[in-house]
């Protein structure tokens, strides 16, 4: 399993936020990105994405990284 985890700075519209980017394998034989958000200290947001190999995966995990970068994120 291979996980990011982002946060981002405090802003005027509320507290520090996260952001986790997990790649896992499933008992079908399929590879799932489980993406969660929110603020720090609180139940997130979660999302899965359901991929039949695992280089699909992967890009869609990287994709959704370099999205959170350059959205003010920075590696935890």
């Amino acid at each position: 399993m291979a996980v990011c985890f982002l946060q981002r700075a405090p802003t005027l519209k509320g507290g520090p936020r996260f952001y986790r980017i997990a790649i896992e394998g499933n008992l079908f034989g399929e590879w799932s990105v489980v993406f969660e958000w929110g603020i720090c200290g609180c139940r997130g947001t979660r999302r899965i994405k359901l991929f039949n190999d695992l280089r699909a995966a992967s890009l869609a995990a990287d994709v959704s990284r370099n999205r959170m970068l350059s959205r003010g994120y920075d590696r935890a």
